[in-house]
C-alpha cells in the first residue's frame, strides 16, 4: 500500500464528488442486472465507498456486522446516497462493500506498517505516513489496532483464513472493487465466466438477491447471499459486509 497514491485517488474522488455537490447534483449511477454498478460513475461510487471506509470506520473494529455499528452505517449510507443515485434497494450492496473496503484498508495497514515491526517498539506508534495521510487515525485508535493485530486471537484466525484460502476453488479478491466488481472481473468478452466452478455460484447469487428484494429469501447474519450461492457457511472473522 502507497499511502500517497492513495491519498493521490481520495482527493480526486472528492474534488469530483464536492463539484457535483457545489452544483446540486448527484453523479448519476446505473446497475446491471446482478446489481453491481457499472461504467466510469460506478467506479466512481466504489471509490467515494473506499474512501468513506477509510474516513469512517474505526480501524479496531472486528466485525461491521455487529449491531453497535447500525448509526455509523446509516451516516455512511446517507453520505452515499447525498452524492451519488442510489435506489433503497442497493443499500446492502453499498454498505457490504463498505465493509470490503475497510477491511481490506486495515488488511493494508497490518502488512505495511505492523507486520515486519511486530516485535519492535516503534509498532504501538503511528507512522508518520499514516499520520499525515489519514489524520482521522487517532493514536488510540492505531494502539487498539496494533494490539488486537498481534494478539493470538487474530493470530489464529489469519493461520484458519490462510488455509481457507488455500483450499477455496473461487478465484476472489480482495482489491478496492471487490465483490461490487466480481462478475465483471471474472468474465470473459463473450459473456461467459473465466472460471467455470463461478458459473453455477453467479447463478445462484442473482436468483438470490431477487428472491431477497421480493420478500422470498431471508439473508441474516452469517447466513448471507454469497455463503450460500457457495454453498458453505461464512466463517467467523472473515467480514464481507
Amino acid at each position: 500500500m502507497d499511502p500517497t497514491v492513495e491519498g493521490k485517488r481520495r482527493a480526486t474522488i472528492m474534488k469530483r464528488v464536492h463539484m457535483a455537490r457545489k452544483r446540486g447534483e448527484r453523479i448519476q449511477v446505473t446497475f446491471d442486472e446482478k446489481g453491481q454498478p457499472e461504467g466510469k460513475h460506478g467506479d466512481e461510487l466504489i471509490s467515494w465507498i473506499g474512501v468513506l471506509a477509510r474516513e469512517h470506520v474505526p480501524i479496531w473494529i472486528q466485525d461491521w456486522r455487529s449491531c453497535d455499528l447500525d448509526e455509523l452505517k446509516e451516516i455512511i449510507w446517507k453520505e452515499t446516497v447525498t452524492s451519488f443515485t442510489v435506489e433503497e434497494s442497493f443499500r446492502n450492496t453499498c454498505l457490504k462493500s463498505c465493509g470490503e473496503a475497510a477491511r481490506n484498508f486495515r488488511y493494508d495497514l497490518y502488512k505495511t506498517f505492523v507486520e515486519e515491526f511486530i516485535n519492535e517498539e516503534s509498532v504501538w506508534t503511528r507512522p508518520k505516513k499514516v499520520i499525515d495521510n489519514y489524520p482521522n487515525i487517532e493514536e488510540e485508535d492505531w494502539m487498539k489496532f496494533v494490539q488486537y493485530r498481534t494478539s493470538s486471537q487474530f493470530q489464529q484466525l489469519s493461520d484458519r483464513g490462510s488455509e481457507i484460502r488455500t483450499n477455496n476453488e473461487y478465484s476472489s479478491r480482495g482489491g478496492r472493487d471487490g465483490y461490487m466488481k466480481l462478475d465483471q472481473e471474472m468474465t470473459r468478452p463473450d459473456g461467459e465466466l473465466k472460471n467455470p466452478a463461478c458459473k453455477n455460484a453467479s447463478e445462484l447469487i442473482v436468483e438470490y438477491n431477487t428472491q431477497e428484494s421480493q420478500g422470498t429469501f431471508e439473508s441474516v447474519g452469517t447466513n448471507d447471499v454469497l455463503s450460500q450461492a457457495l454453498s458453505r457457511p461464512e466463517h467467523k472473522g472473515r467480514v464481507r459486509g
